[in-house]
């Protein structure tokens, strides 16, 4: 008996034969893409780029997938983390780690190679890069978030493919965060000596528990399972309400003339390295 059996009496062999030899990147792996990593690996996906250049912290251990309780903090770095979960399901699975952030020319060339894209990252300016690159590169991106507030919990997932619809057409992109992310120190530093320290500098961590970043991965897993193996057709936005007990599709009309759909397939004429420069430019 194959330890896939199960997996293929939903999708078939060729289904699952299409996991083996796909390749999906996964950009941030901590609480939300922990989850997604390890039922990657039981899946059966044959390679896996794992992007994030942070190293765990004590009050991550409430909700990482794979760490242990004897993990030395400060040394231990999420990509290994992740690296070795996969190790134990699955040792016949490539494993490529990048100890590094988004902007970085490793991460961008594993996003660039990936057949899929897996964005769980915390703020909408990596998010609006990596919305950029995968799109212009034709990579289908599946780009997952957790929202915990007072009174409410839940989550989203947007995929985004050939067919139009994405972040931008949603209106899921905070411009504030994306601004702050990609301008220059100077702009920073007049920015904060105006208006006093960054939020995003000091520890102003939000709420964050395993159970709801662990739905938000399965419902982004299981639309990847749909897409690479053939058995459907995979949502574009799928909204994910605790408190209601709600899980629904939403649905949008798309932005006529979205500057990012629109440059669908476009490789190196959409110029993403444009961020790498600025950002080496920067150092």
């Amino acid at each position: 008996m194959s330890r896939f059996d199960r997996n293929i009496c939903l999708f078939g062999a060729e289904g699952q034969e299409r996991l083996r030899r796909s390749h999906v990147a996964v950009v941030g792996v901590g609480g939300l893409g922990s989850h997604v990593v390890q039922q990657l690996a039981l899946l059966g996906v044959g390679a896996l780029s794992v992007v994030d250049g942070e190293q765990i912290s004590t009050s991550n251990k409430n909700r990482y997938i794979g760490v242990r309780e004897d993990d030395p903090i400060p040394g231990t770095y999420k990509v290994d983390v992740a690296s070795r979960m996969v190790r134990n399901i699955d040792s016949s699975i490539e494993v490529c780690k990048i100890p590094d952030g988004l902007i970085s020319v490793d991460a961008f060339s594993a996003v660039r190679k990936a057949d899929y894209v897996f964005g769980c990252l915390d703020n909408d300016g990596p998010r609006f890069v990596l919305n950029d690159v995968a799109t212009a590169y034709a990579k289908p991106y599946l780009d997952l978030a957790s929202d915990v507030v007072e009174g409410s919990f839940g989550g989203r997932l947007v995929f985004k493919t050939r067919a139009p619809g994405c972040l931008f057409c949603f209106g899921e992109f905070d411009q504030n965060e994306i601004r702050t992310f990609l301008e220059g120190p100077e702009d920073r530093l007049n920015r904060e000596a105006a208006y006093g320290i960054d939020r995003a500098h000091l520890d102003q961590a939000g709420p964050s528990v395993v159970s709801v970043n662990g739905t938000i991965a399965s419902l982004a897993v299981t639309e990847f399972m749909i897409a690479c193996t053939g058995l459907g057709e995979p949502k574009q936005f799928i909204n994910y309400r605790g408190e209601k007990a709600l899980c629904a599709e939403r649905i949008f009309a798309t932005k006529l003339g979205c500057p990012y759909c629109g440059q669908w397939n476009s490789g190196d004429r959409a110029d993403t390295d444009r961020y790498l420069r600025a950002t080496f430019a920067d150092a």
